[in-house]
């Protein structure tokens, strides 16, 4: 790393000694006039004669800082380094020869109990030696500046980790040995300048007009192209005071300011007479490439987190690379012509491109604080908050829905820890059961709101926004139970209006209704969670430019500098969950770093023990919340089926692919990463529900308490050869959502191949307990659907909620299929025609 900055540096290091030595030798040649007038003259007098005095030879009093720009150039690249190996991780436990850990300062000098760090003394030394080698004059008067700054240099570094003084020694290395070549070398600079500019002559006002537009371009325009896509869910929810996240578009401006607007003019002004000449064609050829890799070759990588990491591997096809590459090199060559020969014209293309995106950037503003305005100020919650009343006398319902848990995995999570199927003595099993959607936007309605919230039947209510109809849906169960009498709580309703983070206030109206946010809230049970916040800031405070600058590279480069999510930063390269190096290669049993998002929803099931309050008051109770864990999945360390952070499944893996077979089903693991995840992660689930049945058994809780265990939709993973329907073409694995009911008094297990669809959950919840039930909004009874004719699915891609208005599901690329009774019959599958609604 030394050597890489440094010679990267030495232009500018040549530039700045070339102006040292013409300040000071304009200075001695001023020296003898400027004694005579100071002893000639004095007060007001003097002053008066020396200004005229340094007039006439063009020199003004700022130019005594050119005597030390060498300095002023280190100032800044000390900061970065300090800040940057003080706090590098790799180093810590790092030995190099003598010193044993890199991290910490190296003591390799010691008398008794008392270290003395021979590094700084070492640093210090060879700073001074190069000062004099240098400095024309030999005399410690005239040195005594660069000895003070050496001195300075031991103080602030003397207590550093050796890595970052050992960095610091080798560029005091460079330096020395750079001005002993230099002292031995004396270039000539005999060049004339001639008064006409050339053709090929620098223009800075083009160099300017560049780095502006590549300034807007990656700090402000792309960075808020990220956060408008969904603004509530890039507010940072891990720390105590969340805010507009808005306000990072603050750090990826200036960065950016920083880097084009500040030290590429800089370092181009300071070399100018060989490097300005390449910038003017360079800079505005990477302007406009830059602009097309965004615009026009922007590919779509999936979904992208919060902490701007995509959930697949982030690659490009050769037959996607190669066209993208030719069209740059067709861009770069036709805007080095158009600088060449009709530079006058190029100017007001790139204040153009300016305007433009500085434009769109604001439009993005503008938008990301009406959304984040809509949804409110952002409320939080502490564990404290968090209490689930629940009777041992009295009747409890439980309805638990757990994001995307799979259902066809239940036989396989069960055959392979029969401890876990024990805990879930009472329940039965539903496996030939559908969501109507494979999006949460799509299918969490009907299993909160019942039949009226499928998307066909929200279709035939053209009259009311999707949104709208989401929210009701989520409060159509709490309403009820609260009119009716029952204590009621709430955990996080799942996407309520259309947030992503938990957003309760659409119970505000119901003051019988106890809303409460739980994932993030118990993030402090969690080793891994301690510094979540602080990570999150750290990625979207410098990623969020970094993401910027890959977006405009080309697509052969963009994998390399995205670096599986870490965009270069050695501190976050394990900072996520995933090694996209390994699954690239086909790697489907090994794992480093932790997912944050699956152990803060994790931590929520292991904590539902310690929220509920026992009371023997005979009062009915209805607890009803959304689960991520079985969505936001990553690896998990097998048996334990717990998180850490280096996880090496594969000899686990390899000695039990019997557990992977029952009753002569085999489920596929091997063609993708993903479907250990979500195995791992439904056990891990299991696990830990099975955990909090036991707490409900040894508090007298189980036997009165009805428990629904629903998920909203499944995902397409191709596991299952029975649910891969061949006309039309389809994977049900992606609509088969866990159903599993636990009844009042109910034993044993019990597994029913009814058809089912998990909108029969409120018919469930309310059956036998509410009378005549009706809905709370539409008037309409509460009434199982005999699912006798067609149930009408919707399969979408499409991940943006429908936050504009929108009424019905009819997104680009959508259809409609029809299934009836048994989604393992081919012949029960067809397309739907046209559109319902």
């Amino acid at each position: 790393m030394s050597l890489v900055v440094n010679f990267l540096l030495l232009p500018l290091y040549f530039r700045a000694d070339k102006l040292e030595k013409e300040q000071l030798q304009k200075k001695n040649e001023m020296k003898p006039w400027v004694e005579r007038i100071k002893k000639a003259f004095k007060g007001d007098e003097r002053v008066m004669m020396l200004q005229a005095y340094y007039k006439e030879n063009n020199y003004r009093s700022t130019d005594v800082l050119k005597e030390s720009i060498s300095l002023f150039l280190q100032i800044p690249f000390f900061i970065a380094a300090y800040s940057f190996l003080s706090n590098l991780n790799i180093l810590h436990g790092s030995t190099l020869g003598p010193i044993k850990d890199l991290g910490l300062p190296d003591g390799l000098i010691s008398f008794g109990s008392v270290s003395i760090n021979l590094l700084p003394i070492l640093m210090t030394a060879i700073n001074i030696i190069s000062g004099f080698v240098y400095s024309e004059k030999k005399t410690i008067k005239d040195n005594l500046k660069l000895i003070i700054i050496a001195l300075v240099f031991l103080v602030l570094l003397y207590g550093s980790p050796a890595g970052l003084v050992f960095y610091w020694t080798l560029n005091n290395v460079f330096s020395l040995m750079k001005n002993i070549v230099v002292s031995l070398w004396h270039p000539s600079s005999s060049r004339k300048k001639t008064g006409k500019q050339p053709k090929g002559a620098m223009s800075f006002p083009v160099i300017i007009l560049s780095c502006a537009v590549l300034t807007v371009l990656t700090g402000f325009f792309i960075p808020s192209d990220i956060i408008v896509a969904n603004p509530t869910e890039m507010i940072n929810t891990y720390i105590e005071a969340p805010y507009n996240p808005s306000l990072y578009l603050v750090s990826s401006t200036l960065t950016a300011i920083g880097t084009f607007m500040i030290w590429i003019p800089l370092f181009i002004y300071l070399t100018k007479e060989t490097l300005g000449k390449i910038m003017t064609y360079v800079l505005p050829a990477f302007t406009s490439m830059g602009i097309a890799n965004y615009i026009l070759f922007n590919k779509s990588f999936g979904t992208i987190s919060r902490k701007l990491i995509f959930e697949l591997p982030l690659f490009y096809l050769n037959e996607e690379i190669i066209p993208n590459a030719l069209w740059d090199m067709v861009i770069i060559a036709a805007s080095v012509v158009l600088v060449w020969k009709l530079r006058k014209y190029f100017r007001p293309v790139l204040v153009i491109f300016l305007i433009t995106i500085t434009c769109l950037s604001f439009k993005n503003m503008y938008s990301i604080n009406k959304d984040i305005k809509e949804h409110g100020p952002i409320r939080t919650n502490s564990a404290e908050d968090v209490v689930v009343p629940m009777s041992t006398t009295g009747k409890n319902i439980v309805v638990i829905m757990m994001d995307r848990m799979m259902g066809p995995y239940i036989p396989y999570l069960f055959n392979e820890r029969p401890d876990v199927a024990a805990q879930f003595d009472g329940f039965t099993y539903y496996p030939n059961t559908i969501s109507f959607g494979k999006r949460t936007n799509m299918a969490a309605p009907a299993v909160f709101g019942g039949y009226e919230y499928t998307p066909a039947m929200m279709n035939a209510r053209p009259d009311e926004t999707l949104l709208d109809k989401h929210n009701e849906a989520l409060r159509v169960l709490p309403t009820i139970f609260a009119d009716d009498g029952w204590e009621v709580s709430v955990g996080d309703p799942s996407l309520a209006n259309y947030a992503w983070f938990d957003d309760t206030t659409i119970y505000d109206d119901n003051e019988n209704i106890h809303a409460f946010q739980m994932a993030g809230t118990f993030n402090y049970r969690s080793e891994f969670l301690t510094d979540a916040g602080a990570e999150l800031e750290l990625r979207l405070n410098r990623n969020l430019f970094c993401y910027g600058i890959m977006k405009i590279m080309p697509s052969i480069i963009q994998p390399r500098f995205y670096t599986d999510g870490s965009y270069t930063c050695m501190n976050l390269t394990f900072g996520d969950y995933i090694d996209d190096t390994f699954i690239g290669l086909g790697e489907l049993h090994r794992q480093y770093g932790i997912l944050e998002d699956y152990v803060s929803q994790y931590m929520v099931l292991e904590s539902l023990s310690d929220i509920v309050d026992v009371t023997d008051e005979p009062e009915n109770t209805f607890f009803m919340f959304s689960n991520e864990s079985t969505h936001e999945v990553c690896m998990l360390e097998e048996p334990s089926y717990m998180p850490a952070i280096v996880i090496d499944n594969t000899e686990f893996d390899a000695a039990h692919e019997d557990r992977f077979t029952v009753d002569g089903v085999q489920m596929i693991m091997d063609t993708h990463y993903h479907n250990y995840l979500h195995y791992e992660c439904n056990m891990a689930a299991c696990i830990a529900l099975g955990n909090w049945f036991d707490y409900l058994r040894e508090n007298d809780l189980y036997d009165n308490t009805r428990i629904i265990i629903v998920a909203d939709h499944g995902r397409e993973l191709g596991q299952f050869e029975q649910l891969l329907v061949a006309d039309p073409q389809f994977d049900a694995e992606s609509i088969n959502p866990l159903l599993m009911v636990k009844d009042f008094g109910s034993t044993g297990f019990v597994t029913s191949y009814d058809f089912m669809t998990n909108a029969d959950t409120p018919y469930i919840a309310l059956n036998g307990v509410i009378d005549d039930p009706v809905n709370p909004f539409t008037g309409n009874p509460m009434i199982p659907d005999d699912k006798t004719g067609d149930m009408i699915i919707y399969v979408s891609d499409e991940l943006a909620l429908a936050t504009n208005g929108e009424t019905q599901f009819n997104d680009p690329g959508s259809y409609w299929l029809t299934v009836r009774n048994n989604i393992y019959d081919d012949e029960n599958w067809a397309l739907y025609p046209g559109v319902p609604g």
